[in-house]
């Protein structure tokens, strides 16, 4: 019986720190490196384990204790030896003097066959001399044969970079943050990136930024922008442009085996994509952008959609997010290019957006094979807009029924519905001409049971060009 108990007594030791070095260091890893450091006085087993995390993860927000922090930061560099550093992450705020101690850390990396690496460098404005030209990455950095994933932030001229032409030869992506940028510090970063395969641009841009991005990159799978500029409070709950000013903001990329091109903006830049054969998938998104009646605005505007969509136009798959593209100063300005192999096409519909946008993407989507419609607008907003120039267009029949509807378009899905008349006489048209169609579905904004049971009934009484075309209203979920 002893026996038996004592095998069946509870463990009550430290299993922990009974795993495998490897396993204890994948676990600091998630931690910063201070407080992976710390873990060194738990007890003898833990003393030197955070020196073989592979992942260095250092901040400092307050250039007041930049000093202790490199200390810090020379002493964690000592205790870890040879040993390889895969991640390393940096994100200080310095004066102008500090620039010196910021050099031997990155050799270091270098040295130790950094894969990843990530750069925040903040410089105190005060400290800032009238020679002042900001940080330069150094060239072993540009050069390290290991380094694959490089993330950076630009703030305004605090970081500048000069490459070699043979620069980069192992990177293969790339994040660069802007924060009011200056200087051509990216222009020069992306003209060097000979295998790199993803790219992602973000930031926010002064309403006078003049910013001309160049993208050549043989190898570039995708590409995804997300930029931002400051608007000013115009009225009482509406928004205007300071001044249309990103006229001078210029995108290019030349990437013949881009596959995938996500766009997030609120200013509409002006974007050209080159040679993109290879492109399937576009996901475009400007915000609330509307024109606001501005003349040169909506000129603009319609020469920068015009050729954004110019070099989409061989998408198998899109997504399309703003008010501007029905905007009713804009849509009769721009002409859309033919989307022959275009089978999957997702509009969300905007406050002021046009019913006569969908129809013209019906129109020039003669293969389209799946349609999703979301409908972001409020019922306070229809009733707001109903009598403004920025109302919701009403829905009117097309003069000829899209090549589609007619051959190839099967499956219909229906976001944020609110069974308006519009909206109603929109679903009426396309069942009645879907000839190939199977599935139609409907996500119901807010129904009641009662009225949920309306609505079937009446989507059921519609003719219907497909025989085998099922209808289904999906249940809300409470």
């Amino acid at each position: 019986m002893g026996s038996n108990s004592r095998c069946c007594k509870p463990c009550i030791g430290d299993r922990i720190s009974g795993l495998p070095d490897a396993i204890l260091s994948h676990i600091l890893s998630f931690l910063t490196t201070e407080d992976a450091a710390k873990t060194s006085i738990l007890s003898h087993r833990w003393f030197d384990v955070w020196t073989s995390v592979p992942k260095i993860n250092l901040t400092l927000r307050s250039q007041a204790a930049f000093e202790p922090f490199a200390q810090f930061v020379d002493r964690v560099l000592f205790f870890r030896g040879s040993s390889n550093i895969h991640t390393f992450q940096l994100h200080c705020s310095v004066i102008e003097e500090d620039f010196c101690r910021i050099d031997p850390w990155i050799y270091t990396a270098v040295r130790r066959n950094v894969v990843e690496f990530e750069f925040d460098l903040e410089v105190d404005v005060d400290s800032k001399s009238h020679r002042y030209e900001g940080y330069e990455l150094p060239r072993r950095l540009l050069m390290c044969n290991t380094l694959e994933v490089l993330k950076l932030t630009l703030n305004y001229k605090d970081i500048i970079i000069n490459p070699p032409s043979d620069c980069f030869p192992s990177l293969k992506f790339l994040h660069v943050t802007l924060q009011y940028p200056g200087g051509r510090s990216l222009e020069k970063l992306l003209t060097c990136c000979p295998v790199l395969e993803d790219l992602i641009i973000e930031g926010h841009l002064k309403d006078d930024s003049v910013v001309n991005i160049n993208v050549s990159a043989p190898k570039l799978k995708r590409l995804r922008m997300r930029l931002s500029m400051d608007l000013v409070r115009w009225d009482e709950g509406d928004y205007k442009m300071l001044e249309y000013k990103c006229k001078r903001i210029y995108i290019n990329a030349d990437a013949p085996n881009l596959e995938e091109f996500n766009l997030e903006d609120n200013f509409l830049a002006s974007y050209s994509l080159n040679n993109a054969k290879s492109l399937s998938k576009a996901m475009i998104d400007l915000g609330r952008l509307y024109t606001l009646e501005d003349p040169d605005f909506a000129r603009d505007s319609a020469d920068r959609m015009h050729r954004l969509f110019a070099g989409i136009h061989n998408v198998t798959y899109l997504s399309l997010s703003s008010p501007v593209y029905g905007d009713r100063f804009t849509r009769d300005r721009y002409h859309l290019p033919t989307f022959n192999i275009l089978n999957r096409l997702e509009l969300h519909l905007e406050p002021c957006f046009s019913w006569q946008f969908l129809t013209k993407m019906l129109n020039i989507s003669p293969n389209l094979e799946y349609l999703v419609f979301a409908i972001h607008i409020s019922y306070s907003a229809k009733l707001e807009n109903r009598e403004s120039e920025f109302a919701v267009g009403q829905w009117s029949q097309p003069d000829f029924v899209p090549i589609c509807l007619l051959s190839s378009l099967k499956k219909i899905c229906i976001q944020g519905f609110h069974a308006w008349p519009d909206e109603i006489e929109v679903v009426k048209y396309l069942l009645k001409h879907g000839e190939v169609l199977n599935m139609v579905k409907i996500y119901p904004s807010y129904f009641h049971s009662e009225e949920e049971m309306k609505l079937r009934q009446k989507l059921s009484m519609f003719p219907k060009g497909s025989r085998t075309c099922q209808i289904e209203v999906m249940k809300i979920k409470s």
